[in-house]
C-alpha cells in the first residue's frame, strides 16, 4: 500500500472521530464564542475531495475501495453539519 493512501486513510479516520466526537460531546451554548459546524464542514469537504482524487488516481492499489466508500460518506457529513450551521444561523435552535 502506498503511504499517501495510508496517510489519507488515517485523515478520514481522524476526521470521522472528532466530528463524531463534537456531534455527541459539543455543547452549543448562548455564549458560544463562535460555532464549529461550519469549519467542520469545510474540513469534511476537503477531506472528502483528496480521498476522491487519490482514490481515482491510484485504482487497482490496496486501500483505494475504502478511500472511494469513505470519500462521499464525509461529503455527507459535510452537509449535515452545513446545515446544523445554517439551521444555528437562523437561530431555530
Amino acid at each position: 500500500m502506498k503511504a499517501i493512501i495510508v496517510v489519507m486513510l488515517a485523515l478520514q479516520l481522524a476526521i470521522l472521530l472528532v466530528t463524531g466526537w463534537i456531534t455527541l460531546f459539543r455543547r452549543q451554548t448562548a455564549d458560544s464564542r463562535r460555532p464549529v459546524w461550519s469549519g467542520l464542514a469545510f474540513a469534511l469537504v476537503i477531506v472528502s475531495g483528496t480521498s476522491f482524487q487519490i482514490a481515482d488516481k491510484h485504482a487497482g492499489q490496496p486501500g483505494t475501495d475504502v478511500l472511494q466508500f469513505g470519500a462521499p460518506l464525509l461529503l455527507g457529513m459535510a452537509l449535515m453539519a452545513a446545515l446544523i450551521t445554517l439551521r444555528q444561523r437562523r437561530g431555530l435552535d
